[in-house]
Parts: C-alpha cells; sequence; structure tokens
C-alpha cells in the first residue's frame, strides 16, 4: 500500500534487520519513521527527508502492513498506560543523570590518582 501524504506525528527510528537503503524523490536517503498516530500507531514507514522543510518531494511508502484493530487497540492502551507512568520514568531518568554525574567523577578522581602515582614512581626512582 502506498500513499503520498504523510502525518506530522511520527518520529524518527532507526533502521534494523538489515533493511536496504531507501531515497525519496530529491534523491536523498529516505529514512525508516514509525508513526504514532491514533489510526496508525507503531506502524513504521518511509518518508522524505525534508517533510519539516515543507518539501515538495511528498515520498512516503509503508513498511508494515496495516495492523489490526485488535493489535491497535492494544498499542493505544499501552502508550496511554506509558503516559500515565511517564511522571514515575522522568524520576528514574533523574537517577540515571545523577548517578552517572557520581561515575564521572570517580573516574576524574581515578585519572588524578594515576598522575600523583605517575610522579612519586617517577620522584623515587629517580635517585
Amino acid at each position: 500500500m502506498e500513499s503520498r501524504t504523510r502525518s506530522s506525528a511520527s518520529i524518527s527510528s532507526h533502521r534494523s534487520e538489515g533493511e536496504g537503503q531507501r531515497f525519496c524523490f530529491c534523491g536523498l536517503p529516505s529514512p525508516r519513521r514509525t508513526s504514532w498516530t491514533q489510526i496508525n500507531p507503531g506502524r513504521r514507514f518511509y518518508g522524505c527527508a525534508r517533510y519539516k522543510e515543507a518539501s515538495k518531494c511528498k515520498y512516503f511508502k509503508w513498511i508494515d502492513e496495516k495492523f489490526s484493530d485488535r493489535a491497535t487497540e492494544v498499542i493505544l492502551d499501552l502508550l496511554h498506560k506509558r503516559q500515565q507512568s511517564s511522571s514515575v520514568f522522568v524520576d528514574d531518568l533523574d537517577d540515571v543523570d545523577s548517578m552517572q554525574a557520581q561515575v564521572s567523577s570517580v573516574k576524574l578522581s581515578k585519572n588524578e590518582l594515576k598522575m600523583v602515582l605517575f610522579w612519586i614512581k617517577r620522584w623515587v626512582f629517580s635517585f
């Protein structure tokens, strides 16, 4: 199924599973995206790389077949539950950021200690 229109409620996604490179009518690589609209949640497609620039290219091609009504219902329900728990997720991300900062601090201290040890060894063995 091929269409020449595109929804603005979609986001970029990374290529996987050895999918070949696609090119839009502009001649640019066409990124794989995922639709998050109410009608096609989770459905992947290729689109023009310049769609945000109001390109006249309008290249669009679905990767996935249309999901069943039940699959669409389940995806929308999961998205809704995810949105409800997003505040907990954000708190978890804050914890991760804090831990990453602590790890960076420890790495810096470790490097400083290595440098001090280097200079001590150099001083001791210079006699």
